[in-house]
């Protein structure tokens, strides 16, 4: 077994912190046949982790640690993602790492404490089992987390702009309320709020103007919210939420039971399950994939049952949000 620590270095404060984990990792994994790669800018991780695995015997296991956030995670994802003897994981360095919070301790399931302190033990990860975890192809890019269109997709977008002037301190203190923020800059914008999608979800049409589109692949993000109860990373498909053309106050009246998973209140919600998802617009679309974000007329999702070994410390599982919506 090989092991492939990809570090986005700005999951980092200072250069002494960023020599810390280095220095961790070298004592941790001291007598086992391993390699760091310092990633330089987004994207940069892909081919990195394709050229590694791929240099390795076919019959060879290569576990892959994607050391930040979600985009480092998007990164080795999506360098690993066609290469059968890879296994991925998370360590959870970033402002936001989504997936991790999708986990919890078999033996109690509700309790999130030190969830983020197993993931960063380099040695228990080195020797946990893998599982395997859907993922969702979006074309030439393939998701862990979500895909969101409209609104959603412009706020995150505007996410790197705004994350970028607030200090990192208070910034992983109020990510729930740092993304309010960003929601909030992208209402101003009227064409995120009515475009007309056409959609099919498993040959379905359910076509329509609407303000917000998301194939969710686990049911929690940005910290504590958690707006896809239903939605597992092993449950063989996807979680969609449309929210139809509304006016801001009804679409800001929503935003606190929207990220309780509690869309179902509001009528111009439509909350559905799927395989495979196709849209198209006559206008350009505002998409986030995960953490990357992209501009187009159209795109193609299918969920991917299994697509790929996820390694975690044995005593934890996902947890089952499903209880949200049974209240």
């Amino acid at each position: 077994m090989k092991h492939f620590l990809v570090i986005n270095p700005h999951s980092f404060k200072t250069q002494e912190s960023l020599d810390r984990i280095i220095k961790k990792i070298n004592n941790s994994f001291m007598g086992l046949s391993y390699e760091i790669y310092i990633s330089r800018y987004s994207r940069d991780a892909i081919p990195a982790v394709h050229r590694y695995v791929s240099s390795c015997p076919m019959d060879e296991i290569v576990r892959i640690y994607a050391v930040g956030g979600d985009g480092i995670l998007f990164d080795c994802l999506n360098g690993m993602v066609d290469l059968p003897n890879a296994e991925l994981t998370s360590v959870p360095y970033g402002t936001n790492n989504a997936f991790i919070h999708a986990f919890g301790k078999k033996t109690d399931l509700g309790n999130k404490e030190n969830i983020i302190e197993l993931f960063r033990d380099f040695k228990a990860l080195a020797a946990s089992p893998s599982r395997r975890v859907d993922i969702i192809n979006c074309g030439s890019n393939y998701a862990m987390l979500e895909v969101n269109i409209g609104l959603i997709g412009q706020m995150l977008i505007n996410k790197e702009k705004i994350f970028s002037k607030i200090p990192e301190r208070l910034l992983r203190n109020n990510v729930g309320l740092t993304y309010t923020l960003c929601a909030t800059v992208a209402l101003f914008n009227t064409a995120n709020l009515n475009q007309h999608y056409s959609v099919f979800l498993d040959g379905e049409n359910i076509s329509g103007n609407y303000y917000h589109i998301k194939a969710a692949n686990l049911a929690c993000n940005a910290g504590s919210f958690v707006p896809n109860p239903c939605a597992r990373p092993d449950s063989g498909s996807f979680e969609l939420v449309l929210g139809r053309t509304v006016s801001r106050a009804k679409i800001i009246g929503s935003m606190g039971d929207y990220n309780k998973g509690r869309s179902d209140k509001h009528d111009f919600f439509v909350l559905k399950r799927g395989q495979l998802l196709e849209v198209k617009s006559d206008r350009i679309m505002s998409v986030m994939i995960d953490d990357e974000a992209f501009y187009t007329d159209q795109i193609k999702l299918e969920l991917i049952p299994g697509g790929i070994k996820f390694f975690a410390p044995e005593d934890l599982d996902f947890v089952d949000y499903s209880y949200k919506v049974r209240r």
